[in-house]
């Protein structure tokens, strides 16, 4: 029995098949790994929290020697002190959060509810007193963010075991869906053009 060999228009159609498949495939596989990422950040959402204080402690730290280094190399452009000193609180700050971690996700936890709910209450105030096209979904958000600063502020100091972690998955699983759904987007226009 004779083998035949394919054709040319076999052999490009294939790798223009191919061409296609990775374009869309590898953003679609690393949207997905996002996501299971995200999710597995949100069920620990206790060691995502810490995992991310430190780690923004530690990245505190290396930004505070860079920029206390930037200092001594510009020290004769009169910008020194400004840099110097934000290199020493930046080493500071970075030192704590990693040293005292626990302590970090409280004081950041403190912050973002107090982010929240001021950030509602202004998106509600000004929605309500400028009345433009779709305030009211600024109202909604408004009242959601209040709600939340109120819950967050009332359940400190647990909340911060719980607050960055969901954050941060929050933000994975989001990341991850966005990075599917264009690669989905891209694999449709890429049939499209071919067909």
């Amino acid at each position: 029995m004779a083998i035949s060999e394919p054709s040319r228009t076999d052999v490009i159609a294939g790798a223009k098949g191919r061409a296609t498949a990775a374009a869309w495939g590898a953003p679609f596989f690393l949207g997905l790994l996002l996501v299971a990422l995200g999710v597995f950040a949100f069920i620990a959402a206790g060691l995502t929290s810490l995992a991310s204080i430190l780690f923004f402690g530690v990245l505190l730290f290396a930004g505070g020697v860079l920029e206390v280094i930037h200092a001594f190399r510009v020290r004769k452009e009169g910008r020194f002190l400004l840099y110097f000193l934000g290199g020493v609180l930046s080493l500071v700050v970075g030192a704590l959060f990693f040293l005292r971690p626990l302590e970090s996700l409280a004081s950041v936890t403190l912050l973002l509810a107090a982010y929240f709910f001021a950030s509602g209450l202004f998106r509600g105030i000004t929605s309500v007193m400028d009345r433009y096209p779709g305030w009211g979904w600024d109202f909604f958000y408004g009242a959601v963010s209040v709600v939340l600063g109120v819950v967050l502020f009332a359940q400190w100091p647990v909340s911060s075991l719980w607050l960055l972690g969901v954050l941060v998955a929050a933000a994975l699983i989001a990341r991850g869906a966005a990075v599917m759904g264009a690669s989905l987007a891209l694999r449709r226009g890429l049939r499209a053009a071919t067909a």
